[in-house]
């Protein structure tokens, strides 16, 4: 088992052994925020026939028509109407937003550029021929690729399925994880506080982000520091695609997690990330499974589940990108603390002058579950690199949106 190793190495043990989760087939009301499993390409056009974009009326055009142009109104075309009486030379069909073109209609002029009395318009501005037409297909063609496998389904993207009548669609099923605290000092909420224990926040923080992530989830309820009831535990899971335990992962004597999955067979693929806060990760893998132990302290906890679960997730997933881009930002405030290790901060983005500014959060304590609280950023810095100052320029990242 390899020890203390850099980030990036661990997201390469880790991502070069996950494969994605079988697929399904759903109906697109039930695909929001899933996985493509395939490439889905559309079997009509969009729109599917000539269109008017405005309220106006529809005629044959030439280039030589008089201004201004009178024709006699022969027909009305409501939107969701398909029109079938065809329009001849010296004739117009009235004609509202969405509604298909008439046969023999080659253009369509704004209501407002006109002038009806009885059956009669009188056309002050006529029109060029193709003037206001949307043609069939001028956004999707039939067969043209929609959306690629691995594509993350957004509402925008639903409403495109829907757009080309696309009913169901082969997804990626969702991860199915489970959430293991351990620790004789937590105690649920709901619960009376007592001497020398505190409540359970990671099953709670770590819930929503699986959520957020497109998991499915399960939360075991508090285990002991003890590695026989923890072995027991985990004999129970055997059914789901990762496990995610928080506490029991240092180097105390009550800290016997990466025990306990050594003893239940896993291959430990590492111990301890060479970075603050949450050094104490480990990941081990039986068979198909993943089982990763992340401090229990909630700071640490969160700021690695964004570090390496994520990731690790979004390949289980099926997502096709699997790490977040890293981009400069400005220090709007400084970090006194120095150290030989790598240290990732919590801060807020402000935008200033085009640029991005990293406002970091009053408090950095691995344990000070606040400081995630209206983070949006991940901000890198390198292993002994000395104070922080402001207006230096460091690497960062996205983190979730935890507004206050």
């Amino acid at each position: 088992m390899k020890t203390m190793i850099e980030l990036e190495e661990a997201l390469e043990l880790v991502l070069s052994r996950i494969q994605p989760v079988e697929t399904e087939c759903v109906l697109i009301t039930d695909a929001y925020h899933r996985v493509l499993a395939i490439d889905v390409t559309s079997q009509i056009a969009m729109p599917p026939f000539e269109r008017s974009p405005l309220d106006g009326y529809a005629y044959l055009a030439t280039a030589g028509d008089p201004q201004p142009l009178r024709l006699k109104v022969v027909s009305e075309i409501p939107a969701g109407t398909f029109p079938e009486r065809v329009i001849a030379p010296g004739e117009a069909a009235k004609i509202f937003t969405g509604a298909p073109i008439p046969l023999g209609a080659n253009c369509v002029v704004r209501m407002e550029d006109t002038k009806q009395i009885d059956d009669e318009v009188t056309i002050i501005h006529p029109v060029l021929p193709g003037s206001n037409i949307i043609p069939k297909g001028e956004e999707i063609k039939k067969g043209d690729l929609l959306l690629k496998q691995g594509f993350l389904l957004t509402p925008p993207a639903i409403g495109l399925l829907a757009a080309v009548g696309q009913e169901k669609v082969t997804v990626y099923r969702r991860p199915h994880v489970v959430l293991l605290s351990t620790g004789a000092e937590l105690i649920e909420v709901g619960q009376p506080l007592r001497p020398a224990k505190i409540y359970n926040s990671n099953s709670h923080t770590l819930r929503g982000m699986l959520q957020e992530s497109g998991c499915k989830v399960s939360v075991i309820p508090i285990v002991s520091d003890e590695i026989d009831k923890t072995i027991k535990v985990l004999e129970m899971l055997e059914d789901t695609d990762m496990v995610i335990a928080t506490g029991g992962a240092s180097v105390g004597d009550y800290d016997i997690m990466r025990h306990a999955l050594t003893q239940f067979g896993c291959e430990m693929l590492f111990w301890k990330l060479n970075l603050k806060p949450g050094t104490p990760v480990s990941v081990g893998q039986k068979e198909k499974q993943f089982f990763i132990s992340l401090s229990g302290n909630p700071a640490a906890a969160m700021v690695t589940f964004e570090l390496l679960v994520r990731p690790a997730l979004h390949k289980l997933a099926g997502r096709t990108t699997i790490e977040e881009g890293r981009f400069l930002v400005k220090m709007a405030s400084g970090f006194g603390k120095t150290g030989k290790q790598r240290r990732f901060l919590r801060a807020k983005a402000m935008f200033k002058n085009g640029e991005i500014w990293a406002d970091l959060a009053s408090a950095q304590g691995s344990g000070i579950l606040r400081s995630m609280i209206g983070s949006h950023l991940l901000v890198d810095v390198p292993a002994n690199h000395g104070a922080v100052k402001p207006g230096e320029l460091l690497m960062a990242s996205w983190i979730a949106d935890w507004e206050a």
